[in-house]
């Protein structure tokens, strides 16, 4: 199993837990990531790596950044066989509401944000663990 869908699997699990415990902006954040690390998955499983793109520094990426991923995923027709456009774009709304979780404590994360983010990244990691799958039977 690639390293980074072993990640995916372990944050995953990490979102149950706090959403179990009612801790919905750490939920949050551990879905979105759970999504992003099966995402990085998905790109190097077709060879693609962060120096294919240029980074914020306006270089070639040294590391996968959350921009590049959600970009890619979005505006890639490649991926849209694994992740339509509908799911690649619920992945930047993760992004947006890992955001809001981390950053804006004035605003208050709901249970079923939490819920709907724990659902999203359950189906991300599972299309592309089908995926992998179907290439390196």
């Amino acid at each position: 199993m690639h390293h980074a869908l072993r990640l995916a699997h372990e944050l995953l699990e990490d979102a149950r837990l706090l959403l179990a415990q009612g801790r919905y902006r750490s939920t949050v954040s551990r879905a979105y990531y759970a999504a992003y690390h099966s995402c990085v998955a998905l790109l190097e499983s077709y060879g693609l790596r962060p120096s294919n793109y240029t980074g914020r520094s306006g270089r070639p990426a040294s590391r996968w950044e959350q921009g590049i991923v959600t970009a890619v995923v979005v505006t890639d027709s490649n991926l849209s066989g694994v992740l339509t456009r509908p799911i690649a774009l619920q992945l930047r709304w993760q992004y947006a509401q890992r955001i809001r979780s981390d950053y804006r404590a004035h605003e208050t994360v709901s249970a079923m944000t939490a819920q709907t983010s724990v659902e999203l990244a359950e189906h991300i990691i599972a299309n592309v663990e089908g995926y992998l799958r179907a290439q390196h039977p």
